[in-house]
């Protein structure tokens, strides 16, 4: 069982990071491709305000090319920057109004996609998903703390 479990959750962590998924998801929000917009974009939306770190970490991507890229975004007016006011070396990144309307989109785009994906399912069954995965969910984030 623990194997089938590790390979159900390998699947679909491999189908979540295939950027071929980011793609379709950022044309259906109606958005221009870029590799890594959405992978960032969605860390940052997801905690309002994220150590430039924490990105690269999560990414498994070096410091200092995620900030790059951050930077181009930044430059564009997805992303703001500001300083940790406890370390000063840390950048804390953040979505400013048109980064916010942009991860709504994708939002949107995310929902429509699991909708369809799970349309074929009772409202039982998915309760029974959702509950699982918290649970998963809850046990993992013991083991990080």
């Amino acid at each position: 069982m623990e194997n089938q479990l590790f390979e159900s959750l390998f699947f679909i962590t491999n189908f979540f990071n295939d950027p071929k998924h980011d793609t379709i998801l950022l044309k259906k929000a109606g958005l221009r491709e870029d590799k890594n917009l959405l992978p960032i974009l969605v860390r940052v939306g997801m905690n309002k305000a994220i150590r430039v770190g924490d990105i690269a970490d999560q990414l498994g991507r070096d410091h200092s090319s995620v900030s790059r890229q951050i930077d181009k975004f930044e430059a564009q007016g997805l992303l703001r920057s500001a300083v940790n006011q406890t370390d000063k070396r840390i950048r804390e990144i953040s979505l400013t109004p048109a980064g916010e309307s942009l991860y709504r989109s994708i939002e949107q785009a995310r929902r429509e996609l699991f909708a369809q994906a799970l349309g074929q399912l009772t409202e039982s069954q998915i309760h029974d998903i959702d509950r699982g995965l918290l649970l998963l969910r809850e046990l993992l984030e013991d083991v990080n703390q």
